[in-house]
């Protein structure tokens, strides 16, 4: 085998590799993944054909390698730009791609020239891999993690500058009667750059997913799926440091846990779909009343709490009071309208209380505004203060 076969057997191992890391990550659904996937599987195939021929390269072996890279490099930047919450194909790409591949059939099969067909794929593979730097780049500020940004950034300059450098070279330097994937020394170097680039960006795209599943795992600690409130472990962590802050300050840090009325009732009436709704108005709705300063999460099935720093428990009652006042929670179904009424309990800090000391007591009187007929705002009782 020469040396170019052994490149292009290296290259296909590599991208078997990063396509087994893919496929079984894929269960997860991150955006621009299956793309990635595809694109590899393509490059697996064009490698696998050229390898195959050992160094015969027909000119049916040359167009199945020739439209594989460009069909994987496509998928690539569409993965990228998916990945990014971008379109995924503007009109003109489109019509270049045919373009190219257009070329690519011309210079294989009707008048045979391997600088120009090495120069269309240059070409056609530098405007992608730029494409696909600028994407992952620009869209850096939605994740907290940039490493895989900046392996993905490198692999496509890289990739995009030798691309460009082959390009001039098979337009204005190549021997006309040099093969494209003769182990030259400046063949092997070029394919051994590609390959490099290649793994690169391989590497930067697996980067990304992982960090993608990171982040994800990091907002479903610290968001609530449903209605999209902070998560109970998130309210408890941040209510601690605004306590802390409070006793510094010595002001008071009000507490209300809030309840929906009979939300079984609504369940079991119009059924949990229903009931889901009628939680994510209600988050929706109280998040839209609330000061900048408040704190609003979601403590589990039916419940939430509002944190209100700098707050007495009076002026956080007359408050919440207003706010769920003017609250509807209220979703229409097939059935009527699924309306529902809301309990609060309020208490505020001491100057020895943890917050679970402050959330027990205003959970206390939650439980008294139900026993007391509902709908309504309690404070907690003076004597447990």
């Amino acid at each position: 085998m020469s040396s170019t076969g052994v490149l292009l057997l290296i290259a296909m191992a590599a991208c078997m590799a990063s396509a087994a890391v893919l496929g079984s990550l894929a269960r997860h659904r991150i955006a621009g993944l299956g793309r990635w996937l595809a694109a590899h599987c393509f490059l697996i195939v064009a490698f696998g054909a050229l390898v195959s021929s050992r160094g015969d390269y027909s000119p049916a072996i040359v167009l199945i390698a020739c439209f594989c890279v460009l069909l994987a490099a496509v998928l690539i930047l569409q993965g990228c730009r998916q990945f990014a919450s971008r379109p995924m194909m503007g009109r003109y790409e489109f019509l270049g791609l045919i373009a190219l591949a257009g070329a690519v059939l011309y210079w294989t099969v009707i008048v045979p020239d391997e600088n120009l067909r090495a120069a269309v794929m240059s070409c056609a593979l530098c405007y992608t891999r730029m494409a696909v730097g600028w994407t992952i780049w620009n869209s850096r500020g939605q994740h907290r993690r940039r490493y895989g940004h900046w392996l993905v950034l490198v692999a496509a300059s890289v990739g995009a500058t030798l691309y460009a450098a082959r390009m001039v070279q098979c337009v204005f330097f190549a021997n006309p009667a040099a093969k494209v994937l003769e182990p030259t020394p400046l063949n092997l170097a070029f394919v051994s750059a590609g390959i490099l680039s290649l793994l690169l960006l391989s590497i930067g795209l697996v980067m990304l997913v992982n960090d993608s599943l990171v982040e994800n795992a990091q907002r479903l600690a610290t968001i609530d799926e449903l209605t999209g409130l902070l998560a109970r472990r998130e309210i408890l962590s941040r209510g601690e440091e605004m306590l802390k802050a409070a006793r510094s300050t010595g002001s008071p840090l009000s507490v209300a846990i809030i309840d929906i009325d009979d939300f079984k009732l609504i369940n079991d009436r119009y059924g949990h779909p229903v009931g889901d709704r009628v939680l994510k108005k209600f988050a929706v709705e109280v998040s839209q009343r609330l000061r900048q300063r408040d704190l609003f999460g979601r403590l589990g099935g039916e419940e939430f709490a509002v944190l209100s720093p700098e707050t007495g428990k009076a002026r956080a009652a007359t408050f919440v009071e207003s706010i769920l006042s003017s609250v509807s929670g209220g979703v229409t179904t097939r059935e009527g309208e699924a309306r529902c009424n809301f309990s609060a309990g309020i208490e505020e800090s001491g100057a020895n209380d943890t917050l679970n000391d402050v959330i027990c007591r205003a959970d206390a009187a939650l439980y008294r505004a139900k026993r007391e007929g509902k709908r309504r705002v309690e404070l907690a009782a003076a004597s447990l203060t």
